[in-house]
């Protein structure tokens, strides 16, 4: 049913995401998910190292957004558990086991969605390590330069070199039904035109990515329900 009423993200082996922390790498197998970014930049807060996550295999995801508002993705977690405490649910443990045994029964490696409902984009895996390995670690060197309009001249992001965007040489391809085919075309659109174009990692994604859409489901909105732990 997910597949179908929102659809699937296929990351590619050999992919490399980032994931940020306060310490060094630690396998903890009592986690569900490792909380991955496509940039540093997207996430990393006042983290001092970064992890570079490589992906074993083709890896398949939820597309687990309902909507997007000019740069902004709405994540469908909400709606999935009703309720507008989606962060705080995610910091739940038990939250987080009975999430990942959800997306297992439909055969996900994990989900692709936004970052508190902002512009930035989150990958969670599936705490598996037939999905990913840690390639090493480094202490996080913020080289990156958010685009600006300072004296009547503007400056748009420099992403530095240190950490690559691999979907530019490995390509994501989106199977994801087709009521979100206008939403992603206005997402793209208003990057276009943006004065600030490709600040974010999702306005990059899709300007390589391999988009397919399928036929809705049917004309009914489908209520999923995930338990949630208030």
């Amino acid at each position: 049913m997910l597949k179908k009423y929102y659809g699937e993200v296929i990351l590619k082996k050999d992919l490399i995401l980032y994931h940020t922390s306060e310490e060094l790498f630690n396998y903890k197998n009592n986690k569900s998910f490792l909380f991955c970014t496509f940039h540093p930049s997207e996430w990393d807060g006042i983290n001092d190292y970064v992890h570079f996550i490589k992906l074993k295999r083709n890896v398949n995801l939820l597309f687990m957004i309902e909507s997007f508002r000019k740069t902004f993705i709405f994540s469908s977690l909400h709606k999935f558990i009703n309720s507008l405490n989606e962060n705080l649910a995610k910091k739940n443990n038990d939250n987080l086991i009975y999430f990942s045994e959800e997306l297992k029964k439909e055969n996900f490696d994990g989900w692709f969605t936004s970052i508190e409902n902002k512009a930035t984009i989150e990958v969670a895996l599936l705490n598996d390590k037939n999905i990913f390995e840690v390639l090493k670690t480094e202490e996080l060197r913020r080289n990156w330069r958010n685009g600006n309009y300072l004296n009547n001249k503007i400056s748009i992001k420099n992403w530095g070199e240190k950490y690559k965007i691999y979907t530019l040489e490995l390509p994501i391809v989106f199977n994801i039904n087709e009521r979100f085919k206008k939403l992603i075309d206005e997402y793209i659109k208003y990057n276009q035109n943006s004065i600030f174009p490709n600040e974010f990692v999702l306005q990059v994604i899709f300007n390589y990515a391999i988009i397919n859409y399928h036929k809705s489901y049917n004309n009914n909105i489908i209520d999923i329900k995930w338990k949630c732990i208030k």
